[in-house]
């Protein structure tokens, strides 16, 4: 029989559910950093970018973030912020996981 363990936080659970379901697809990094994007960027950058993918090196742990922005003015900024980005994502993480950012610019629809 199991036991109640109590109420959990919907967050942790989401995050061990998608870890399971896309075990072979994405990296727990990416999930992590898809679920926790408002929280590392903030809002007003969140607002207008999506974390798509991380591409990683052969033998290497530090990859390269694919980053959708949807507003042709707000790519050039994200451009000139890449590094403040960088550094906010090795804050969370811990250790330095991107070391690069490539953008790619698609209309909202």
């Amino acid at each position: 029989m199991l036991k109640y363990s109590g109420p959990k936080q919907l967050k942790s659970l989401m995050e061990n559910y998608l870890l399971q379901c896309v075990k072979n697809k994405m990296t727990r990094n990416e999930i992590r950093l898809i679920l926790h994007w408002d929280n590392i960027v903030g809002k007003e950058i969140a607002e207008y970018t999506k974390p798509q993918k991380i591409s990683y090196t052969q033998n290497a742990n530090v990859g390269i973030l694919h980053l959708i922005v949807t507003n042709g003015s707000k790519a050039l900024e994200i451009q000139h912020m890449i590094s403040f980005i960088i550094e906010k994502i090795t804050i969370f993480y811990g250790y330095k996981a991107i070391y690069d950012i490539r953008i790619k610019q698609v209309p909202l629809c």
